[in-house]
């Protein structure tokens, strides 16, 4: 279940690693939830015919038997504990790999040999975890001792035993073995990496059942016949193999094939998503606060220019009004400069402003504007930023 893209430096600063932990989750139990329906049908399609119960004797007769009450009957298959048990036991997996590789990515040790032996271990042990207590409970609920007796029969260690052996190659056929399988078929030149990683993903899989379904159907065995010889045992697993191996199989494709997929299609996608959601609020903060400090020192500056017009007060009070009007002008012209401006940190520490508006003559021999009464476009520093550009820049800098 490979496909994880690892964030850039500048997304790791931004990006909380909550935020991914929760598209790890949600990912992976919306995987888990669109594929347990056909896998409970199959897994109690198996048991059923282990045991003997199933209509016809048949494994797919019990497979479609279980299918049709989502259609006749959907309120109780949609909310029967074994769907949820199912969705439950593949939600956590698929939680616990996609966890597992965020928390890869934030420690920075990717390319150690221990961190992947971590994940093995605990998406193994979740995985293992949960399904033998689901296997465990199918077995009690639908095995031939609660269909004889109607009370749950005993699972012993030795299904136990076989149940974990069983999902320890069947995760490692699901997530390790894509892996291994995609860069040989990219090595030989004649795939491409995306169709190599699908390819790989859908045929891993499957494959390791050929070895993970007679551990299972003797598993099974174990609880349905406690007392059997072990050629009785041998007689009941060759009968049923070939059917259960071929339902199993084609279990794994929406289990660890379509459900790999899926989770690793919705988590690039979410991760996506949340990249874009924190860059844009950072940049958003960043022009907002840079476009109000442009802004405050550029009314300040003209402000106390305009000021010092004069002694009366409606010379001032024009003066505040014109000094109000150019910082507007001026607010206005940097927040369309500043939108993909980039945050305080990294901006340039000079920059030039050009507005529009009337300027209060220039004293001490400052050159005139071409085009008319004064109003033009102009460079003139304020503050201690930009520089002065047009006329004499030591009396434009003693006005500002």
């Amino acid at each position: 279940m490979g496909g994880f893209v690892e964030r850039t430096a500048k997304e790791k600063e931004y990006v909380p690693a909550a935020a991914d932990a929760l598209v790890a989750m949600v990912s992976g139990c919306a995987a888990a939830v669109a594929v347990a329906p056909f896998l409970m049908c199959v897994d109690r399609g198996v048991v059923a015919a282990a045991a003997g119960t199933a209509p016809g004797g048949s494994l797919f007769r019990a497979i479609a038997s279980v299918a049709g009450e989502f259609v006749t009957k959907p309120k109780i298959a949609f909310t029967s504990p074994a769907l949820w048990m199912v969705a439950g036991v593949y939600g956590g997996t698929y939680f616990a790999k996609n966890v597992s590789d965020v928390v890869i990515e934030r420690t920075g040790v990717g390319g150690s040999p221990i961190a992947q032996a971590g994940k093995f271990a605990v998406v193994t042990s979740t995985n293992m975890g949960g399904s033998i207590l689901k296997d465990a409970a199918f077995a009690k609920l639908f095995g031939a001792g609660a269909a004889a007796t109607g009370a749950p029969p005993v699972v012993p260690l030795a299904s136990y035993a076989l149940f974990a052996l069983r999902d320890c190659l069947t995760i490692g056929g699901a997530f390790f073995v894509p892996d291994v399988m995609r860069d040989a078929l990219v090595a030989s030149g004649n795939v491409r990496d995306a169709a190599a990683g699908a390819a790989a993903q859908l045929a891993s899989p499957p494959l390791m059942q050929v070895v993970c379904t007679p551990m299972h159907l003797l598993a099974l065995n174990f609880v349905n016949a406690p007392g059997a010889t072990a050629a009785a045992r041998m007689a009941v697993m060759k009968k049923s193999t070939p059917a259960a191996l071929l339902a199993r199989s084609l279990r794994m494709l929406p289990a660890y094939g379509v459900g790999g997929i899926l989770n690793t299609s919705l988590t690039l996608q979410g991760r996506r998503a949340v990249a874009e959601h924190f860059l844009k609020r950072r940049d958003g903060w960043a022009s907002e606060k840079v476009k109000r400090a442009w802004g405050a020192r550029l009314g300040a500056s003209v402000l106390g220019a305009k000021g010092t017009k004069g002694s009366g007060g409606g010379d001032d009070a024009k003066a505040k009004r014109r000094g109000a009007r150019f910082a507007l002008l001026s607010r206005a012209h940097v927040e369309a400069r500043t939108r993909s401006a980039p945050p305080p940190a990294e901006a340039a520490a000079t920059t030039t402003t050009t507005t529009l508006g009337r300027f209060r003559k220039v004293t001490g021999g400052g050159a005139k504007v071409k085009g008319g009464d004064g109003r033009a476009r102009r460079r003139f520093a304020i503050g201690r930023f930009g520089t002065a550009r047009g006329g004499d820049k030591a009396a434009t800098a003693a006005a500002a």
